[in-house]
C-alpha cells in the first residue's frame, strides 16, 4: 500500500496565528471567553479548554475585567459594538483576509453586495453585517433569488465577494452565470477566496486523480474541510472524511491500494501524523 500526503495540509496561517496567540494569552490571563468555536476542530477546542479558555453562548455574563477572544472567522459588527459598550478586553484574532472583506464591503456599500458562501457560516454572517443591502448565494440554485432582487429593486450595480474558504471553481461558475443573466447591471468582482484555500483544493484535486482512496482529515463542521471532500469527489468515488485515525478502522484497505491524504485548515499536525502512522503500519 502506498500513501501520498498533500503538502498543503493542516493549519493555515490564520488558524495557526489564532491558536498560537490564544495559548500565549491563556498562560498569563484568566477569565478568557469565546462565543462559539475558535476553530472548527474539536481536538483543538478541547486542548484550549484544558488551558483555560471558556466557551459561552452569549455575552450576558461578561464583566468589564474579562477578556473576549474574537475567533478567526470574525464576528458580526453588532458584537464588536456590544463588547466595546461593555468595555471588556478584546483579543481580536480575526483572520486578516476576513477583515479585508469587511473593509471591502463597507467601501462598496453604495452597490448591492453579493456574498458567495455558506449561508449559516459565521464568516459569511460577519460579512453581511457590514452590508447595507445584500444577497447570499450558497450555490447555483440561489442565482434566481438574486435575479428577483435585481428586478424588484431596480439594482444597477453589484459587488461580489466570496467566503475565504469557498470552492474556487464553483465561485467562477456562479459568477459567470450571474454575468450572463445580468447583462444591464454593472458587476465588480473581488475573488476573496484565500490563496491557501485555492492551493489546497488544487492539490487535493490532483492527488485524487492518482489514488484508489482519498482520506480527508478534519471536522465534519468545517466548511473548508467539506470543500476538500467535494473537490476530491470530482475525480474519485472513494473519499472518506474522518476526524481522527480511529475512524480508519471502519474503512477496508487492500494491500495494493494507493491512498491519498489531505487535511482541512483547522486540523492539527498531531492528527495528520496519527493517520499517516496508522496507514504506514498497515503497509508493513
Amino acid at each position: 500500500m502506498e500513501t501520498i500526503v498533500a503538502k498543503n495540509s493542516g493549519f493555515c496561517g490564520g488558524v495557526l496565528n489564532t491558536v498560537k496567540k490564544t495559548k500565549e494569552y491563556l498562560k498569563e490571563n484568566k477569565n478568557v471567553y469565546i462565543n462559539g468555536n475558535i476553530v472548527h476542530n474539536e481536538y483543538v477546542i478541547n486542548d484550549l479548554k484544558k488551558e483555560g479558555l471558556i466557551l459561552i453562548d452569549d455575552y450576558n455574563s461578561i464583566k468589564k475585567s474579562d477578556t473576549v477572544i474574537i475567533r478567526a472567522h470574525g464576528e458580526k459588527k453588532k458584537i464588536y459594538d456590544l463588547l466595546k459598550k461593555k468595555e471588556v478586553n478584546i483579543l481580536d484574532l480575526t483572520c486578516p483576509k476576513v477583515k479585508r472583506i469587511h473593509d471591502l464591503i463597507m467601501k462598496h456599500n453604495n452597490d448591492f453586495i453579493v456574498v458567495i458562501g455558506k449561508k449559516a457560516h459565521p464568516e459569511v454572517l460577519g460579512h453581511i453585517s457590514y452590508a447595507n443591502n445584500y444577497c447570499i448565494i450558497e450555490d447555483i440554485n440561489d442565482i434566481d433569488l438574486l435575479l428577483n432582487k435585481v428586478k424588484e429593486f431596480n439594482i444597477h450595480s453589484l459587488y461580489i465577494v466570496a467566503q475565504t474558504t469557498y470552492n474556487d471553481n464553483l465561485f467562477d461558475y456562479i459568477v459567470d452565470n450571474i454575468k450572463k443573466k445580468c447583462l444591464n447591471v454593472k458587476i465588480e468582482v473581488d475573488k476573496t477566496i484565500c490563496n491557501a484555500t485555492k492551493i489546497r483544493q488544487d492539490e487535493i484535486r490532483d492527488i485524487s486523480k492518482k489514488v484508489d482512496k482519498m482520506i480527508i482529515i478534519g471536522s465534519k463542521k468545517s466548511s473548508n474541510t467539506k470543500e476538500l471532500v467535494n473537490v476530491a469527489k470530482e475525480n474519485n468515488r472513494n473519499v472518506y472524511l474522518i476526524d481522527n485515525s480511529f475512524e480508519l478502522k471502519e474503512i477496508a484497505f487492500n494491500s495494493t491500494d494507493k491512498i491519498g491524504i489531505g487535511a482541512g485548515a483547522s486540523t492539527p499536525k498531531e492528527l495528520i501524523d496519527s493517520v499517516k502512522n496508522y496507514l504506514q503500519n498497515k503497509e508493513k
